[in-house]
């Protein structure tokens, strides 16, 4: 049947005037597509005839992973990779899962909405994907979910905006505290360690700024601190002059900023801040605290506090084992984002061995069986909304490093 296919679909490029080579070429490519094809019609076959998922008859446990390679957050992409390819070495080295291999496939995430969701359109398309880590961006995330939901496959989002589990999609899984959750720190830290009773707000419009945003404001209120509405500024995601704003903080009657937003404008914040002479208590979201805003703006992100998932300083346990392994695999100091990518790679690989199989859907009902697994950066339990993780981080940034100030859990 095979060689009839070929011989037919020769036979129509020769009238059409195509060379022999071509027609030589053409047909053995159509000879190996028929080929696979049939394999793997034969591998489905023999997994439906025995009860076993398709999956479990692959040689190796597929993960996939979408994460910037290109453009302004390559960056921070490649502290992602860097934290997924450690923990899949690690988890290797000591036998995989189910007695096989973790490998990885990465798609580009790129810097824009679109080519996310491209990139993880990619990894949908293919039928030997257990599971994806998806992109840091919230937005991103969100505009993912519905091809997600279509294809039901275990969804591990990086961004950790309280919008996500709104969306209600049961193959969508955060190992971030959620925003909602984060607001309500970031104001009991305003109130009783900065004493902020007049805050103003700068904020990035989309989704994580918007839900950080809100939240903040709202616990705020529930502590009796109301904010002024002329002291809430929003940003577009791609702003970079913030001076303008910035000066009017200045030249309001405000105690103090807060600030959030992801990581690319919040060193620009921190220097701008400096240039005005905005000489105030300053709190903003993780980013604030990251390895890319400290860098950029060196001394003077000393003094912001941040509420932050991670920083290596007067980590114990398993998030010193992390930051240790990372250093000595990286040379550097580990990120946020690693950390948090490193987790969600141990987080599926024990549901993998809880469900006992490499099938999408089992791995999924397996992540609602977490129960205090202990990661790196939180101790993971499962929750409703789909969000694992279970403390948050209060941090100051001195002489250029993140330094601990309290760990806050919440059930």
């Amino acid at each position: 049947m095979k060689r009839f296919t070929a011989l037919i679909l020769a036979a129509a490029l020769l009238a059409s005037g195509c060379s022999v080579q071509k027609v030589e070429e053409t047909t053995a490519a159509a000879t190996e597509a028929v080929t696979t094809a049939a394999a793997a019609e034969e591998t489905e076959g023999a997994a439906e005839e025995t009860g076993e998922s398709a999956y479990d008859a692959l040689e190796t446990v597929n993960i996939g992973l979408v994460a910037s390679q290109s453009g302004s957050n390559k960056t921070i992409g490649q502290f992602v990779i860097n934290g997924v390819e450690l923990a899949i070495e690690e988890i290797n080295a000591n036998g995989g899962v189910l007695g096989k291999q973790l490998s990885l496939v990465i798609e580009d995430e790129g810097e824009n909405s679109q080519s996310a969701v491209n990139a993880t359109q990619k990894l949908l398309a293919r039928d030997d994907i257990s599971a994806i880590m998806g992109p840091t961006t919230s937005s991103y995330c969100l505009a993912v979910s519905p091809f997600v939901l279509e294809h039901e496959i275990p969804f591990m989002a990086g961004g950790s905006s309280a919008n996500i589990p709104l969306e209600q999609n049961p193959y969508v899984w955060q190992n971030r505290m959620t925003d909602d959750q984060s607001g309500l720190i970031m104001a009991r830290a305003c109130v009783d360690v900065l004493g902020i009773k007049n805050p103003a707000i700068i904020y990035s419009t989309e989704s994580f700024g918007t839900g950080l945003k809100d939240q903040t404001v709202a616990a705020l209120s529930e502590m009796g601190v109301e904010v002024d509405e002329n002291n809430i500024y929003g940003f577009n995601a791609d702003e970079r002059q913030f001076q303008p704003i910035l000066t009017q903080i200045l030249n309001s009657d405000v105690d103090g900023l807060i600030a959030a937003c992801h990581t690319n404008p919040a060193s620009l914040i921190v220097v701008q801040a400096n240039d005005v002479g905005l000489e105030l208590p300053c709190i903003g979201s993780n980013a604030f605290s990251s390895i890319v805003c400290r860098e950029a703006a060196k001394e003077l992100a000393d003094g912001w506090y941040s509420i932050t998932d991670w920083t290596e300083n007067g980590q114990e346990g398993r998030g010193k084992e992390f930051a240790e392994a990372y250093r000595a695999k990286y040379g550097e100091e580990s990120d946020l984002v690693s950390v948090s990518a490193y987790d969600q790679v141990y987080i599926l690989a024990n549901a993998i061995e809880t469900a006992g199989s490499a099938d999408p859907q089992k791995i999924n009902d397996a992540l609602g069986q977490i129960s205090d697994f202990d990661g790196a950066m939180s101790v993971y339990t499962y929750h409703d909304t789909h969000c694992l993780a279970t403390s948050q981080l209060l941090t100051v940034n001195e002489d250029t490093l993140s330094v601990l100030v309290e760990k806050i859990s919440i059930d």
